[in-house]
């Protein structure tokens, strides 16, 4: 007799679903572009840090200032195109990736106070 399937077994073959999208498959061949130019690629990667960074830890006094900044930099990478490809494919997975996010809490009832519906 089978066992059912497990949460791991579960999670795995939903790993192995998002690798197999078109959405990943573009984000590697993107990136696999990017890196044959390292330099950019380096620059590409500390622009996304210090975007995450700000996200995640600006604080408000110099926000205005910091994305300002963000923005102009922006601007200068996606003049190449091989990095406005690689930065849209990065949106794309991480959309996608939101998408499941979000469909797995939704169906998960949990009572958790002063949690956005």
């Amino acid at each position: 007799m089978e066992q059912p399937n497990t949460i791991e077994e579960n999670i795995s073959r939903l790993m192995d679903s998002i690798k197999e999208s078109a959405e990943y498959q573009e984000f590697q061949k993107q990136n696999a572009i990017l890196k044959q130019n390292p330099k950019l690629k380096s620059r590409v990667d500390a622009f996304r840090a210090e975007n995450y960074s700000v996200q995640n830890e600006c604080d408000a006094d110099n926000l205005f200032d910091v994305v300002e900044q963000m923005g102009r930099e922006s601007a200068e990478l996606r003049r190449h195109p091989e990095v406005n490809a690689y930065l849209d494919a990065e949106l794309a997975l991480c959309r996608m990736m939101q998408r499941i996010c979000v469909k797995l809490t939704e169906g998960v009832e949990m009572d958790v106070p002063g949690a956005l519906l």
